[in-house]
This record gives structure tokens, C-alpha cells and sequence, in this order.
């Protein structure tokens, strides 16, 4: 017990700093990119990074639980509890992971993620969140543009002001005259992409593995504390053993105590 007790602390605190980690690092992401939910089709792909986040969510009251398990080993509510959110926080980081997958499919093809910004763009004339979601992602990724800065000439008479590195003010902003960035948005689309889910998808694995390493120690101690239960009840209950001797003199027979058979004493009858 004390070897597993050692195993879960250490665990609690791997849980609780990479917990922190994986959720804090993962929901900012998601607040910094959410330009993408508009300006592509990828929006379900990162919205399912929210199984990330509820995955660490859950690894904090397992931290506190693989605390409190060592000190109460005859708490089976206890330890039933901590492995069923093990099991939880590993069944949504396993989703999260799933769903990564396919995201990861979606931006190997550049092509595709090409024609959904296109298409997105043509809507900027009309739709305030595009034209905003465009022009926070020019000014983040310092460029202009899908391909190149000429895109913008195919559905507007103007160069955005995000290519000049600034915000839209009033119902269409002022156009930009001196274009800051002139290189386009799919390459450092994709490049941000790939660390992200890089980045996420190690995090979330090494997650995996502390957790499998929490569940096994865990289970390791609810059947060691059981057995040493079981012992200790047998223990307990067993009563002595009580044999008459019979000797030849026909006296009261003593009664010997015994706690085995082993301890029967080697009487032979009388000549």
C-alpha cells in the first residue's frame, strides 16, 4: 500500500500540472483561432477540441481524490469514484484525439481549405463576423489574402484595412492604401494548424498515459486492500479449537486449545 500510495501522489500532481496545462493552453488556442470558424470550414473539426478541455477539467478532482485514496484505504466509495473519472477523463481525451484525426486529414489537403476561405471571402461584403474574422486573422498571421493580396480584388474594389494592420471601424472601414502584408493566409493557416494540433495531440497523450498509470495503481490497491481485508475479517472470527485427551486414569479430561491441526498432541493408548 504504501509503494501504490507513492505511485498515486506522484500521479496527482502530473495530473493536476498537465491538466492545467492541456486545458488553459487549449482553450486560449481555441479563443486566439476562432477567426477559423468563420473564414473556413473547419469550425466542428476545432470545435471538438472542447473534449480536451472537458478531459483536463476532470483530471483536477482526480488529482484531489489520488490524494485522499492512499490515507482511506477502506473507503471503497472512494476509490470507486476516482476510477470512474479516470475512465471519463480518458474516454474524452481518447474522443478529443479521434476527432484531431480527422481535422488533421482536412488541412493535408491544402486545396480543399483553399476553396472554403475563397468561398468564405465572397461573403465578407455582407456578413460583419466574416469581415471581422478576416481581418483579425490578417493582422494575427501578418499576411493578406488566401493566395495573395489580389484575391481581395475579386470580390471587393479594395484591399481590407486588416492588410494594413488595422481594425475595421464603421459598417465597412476605410479601404487600405499601403498594404503592410502581401503574401497570403493559407500557408501560415496551415502552419498554425499543424503546431496546434501537434501540440494538443502530445499533451493529451501523455494525459492518456499518466491516467492508464493512475487506473492501474488504483485498481492494483482496492484488490491489495481487499485482500489484506479479508485476512484481517478471517482472523478475527476463527476461534480456538477444543479436543478432549482421553488417558487411561479415569479422571476429567483436559481440553486442549487448539489453532491447528498440527498442534494435536502425538498421544499413544496405554500398554
Amino acid at each position: 500500500m504504501k509503494s501504490s500510495g507513492l505511485v498515486l501522489f506522484i500521479c496527482a500532481g502530473l495530473l493536476l500540472s498537465g491538466g492545467a496545462i492541456l486545458g488553459g493552453s487549449t482553450a486560449w488556442s481555441l479563443l486566439r483561432m476562432s477567426y477559423y470558424f468563420w473564414t473556413s470550414d473547419l469550425g466542428v473539426e476545432l470545435g471538438s477540441s472542447v473534449l480536451f478541455i472537458a478531459g483536463s477539467l476532470l483530471c483536477l478532482p482526480t488529482c484531489w481524490l489520488s490524494t485522499l485514496v492512499p490515507y482511506q484505504p477502506k473507503k471503497i466509495s472512494f476509490m470507486a469514484t476516482l476510477m470512474m473519472l479516470i475512465t471519463v477523463s480518458m474516454l474524452m481525451l481518447s474522443l478529443g484525439l479521434v476527432s484531431f484525426a480527422g481535422l488533421s486529414r482536412s488541412i493535408r489537403d491544402s486545396n480543399a481549405l483553399n476553396a472554403s476561405m475563397l468561398r468564405a471571402m465572397s461573403h465578407e461584403a455582407y456578413d460583419p463576423a466574416v469581415r471581422n474574422s478576416f481581418g483579425a486573422m490578417q493582422i494575427e498571421l501578418k499576411c493578406c489574402g488566401v493566395n495573395s493580396i489580389s484575391d481581395w480584388y475579386q470580390y471587393r474594389g479594395s484591399i481590407p484595412p486588416g492588410c494594413c494592420g488595422r481594425i475595421s471601424n464603421g459598417k465597412r472601414g476605410g479601404p487600405c492604401e499601403v498594404p503592410r502584408f502581401s503574401n497570403g493566409c493559407l500557408r501560415p493557416a496551415l502552419a498554425e494548424l499543424r503546431n496546434y494540433i501537434n501540440a494538443v495531440s502530445i499533451l493529451a497523450s501523455s494525459m492518456i498515459m499518466v491516467l492508464a498509470v493512475t487506473l492501474f495503481t488504483a485498481a492494483y490497491s482496492l484488490v491489495i486492500g481487499d485482500v489484506d481485508r479479508k485476512e484481517l475479517r478471517s482472523l478475527k472470527t476463527s476461534q480456538p479449537l477444543r479436543i478432549a485427551c482421553l488417558t487411561g486414569v479415569h479422571t476429567a479430561s483436559p481440553l486442549v486449545s487448539l489453532t491447528s491441526p498440527a498442534a494435536i498432541p502425538n498421544i499413544s493408548p496405554p500398554m
